[in-house]
């Protein structure tokens, strides 16, 4: 399915409940336990694996919920340890049964795609709705598109529309690009070409290749937004560079179209441009 994110690409988390005094190792003061969780965190940014599972593991034992999710990623991705993706799950079931929104959305994704699990979208909802009622933006995502497919709950699109729209406002770029498709198709809700264009570019900011040449068209024409045809082809170029094929080709169609001057002020702009984050 479009739109979700790999398993091996999730992020490691400082241990939040350590800094709290929660979930820490028994036995062990809070600021020890705290200090071999950071430990473990340098040695994996240094690539020592093995000594950042010599520190995460006691922890992951004794029910800390951020080493758990950290050594599902490391049995995930096989750093340290043999690739064990039914050891992953069994890390980040244990973390999500503490209410980890991390852990409950890579649960998801494995039903989702099917990593290690049978693949089950009742499933993967099941985890997503706990997820997303945490603020994972991802999660929020991820249950908006599920809505919308109708996969493993009933079609709803005002629900889906809910949901991408609460991930939109966290700024997930993705779930600000399908928000402007809905705004402009009138999908869970009612057709707005000025709120499409702005979630359009607010996407295009951050960087959104497909955004950017939905923006940059909706410049051309002044659609949602008042017509700038030098500020069009400077999206369009950004998309482009990033190997978007309809903005090669708008691009070049609006490029022929405007002059000289508008050609190098586009191009000035498209390389002083950085992204939004």
């Amino acid at each position: 399915m479009p739109g979700y994110g790999s398993l091996k690409r999730r992020a490691f988390v400082l241990c939040v409940m350590l800094a709290l005094g929660l979930g820490a190792f028994p036995g062990a003061p809070v600021s020890e336990a705290r200090a071999g969780f950071e430990d473990g965190w340098r040695a994996y940014q240094a690539g020592d694996f093995a000594g950042a599972l010599n520190e995460w593991q006691p922890l992951a034992e004794g029910g800390d919920a951020a080493a758990q999710f950290n050594l599902g990623v490391m049995y995930d991705e096989g750093r340290g340890v043999a690739e064990d993706r039914a050891k992953a799950l069994e890390w980040w079931m244990k973390a999500a049964a503490q209410g980890d929104g991390q852990s409950q959305h890579n649960i998801s994704l494995a039903y989702i795609f099917g990593r290690g699990v049978e693949r089950d979208y009742g499933k993967a909802v099941s985890w997503l709705e706990k997820a997303a009622a945490s603020g994972i933006a991802r999660s929020q995502y991820s249950l908006g598109k599920l809505y919308g497919y109708g996969h493993g709950v009933a079609k709803d699109e005002k629900r889906a529309f809910m949901w991408i729209s609460k991930a939109a406002e966290q700024g997930l770029d993705k779930a600000q690009y399908n928000l402007g498709k809905m705004y402009r198709d009138g999908i869970g809700v009612d057709k707005d070409v000025a709120a499409a264009a702005r979630a359009f570019l607010a996407a295009a900011e951050q960087g959104y290749a497909k955004a950017q040449n939905h923006i940059g068209v909706r410049l051309v024409r002044g659609e949602g937004i008042a017509k700038d045809e030098v500020q069009a082809l400077m999206w369009l170029t950004l998309a482009a560079r990033q190997g978007h094929a309809s903005a090669r080709e708008n691009r070049k169609a609006l490029a022929r179209k405007l002059g000289t001057a508008g050609r190098d002020e586009a191009e000035r702009r498209a390389r002083q441009w950085k992204p939004r984050k």
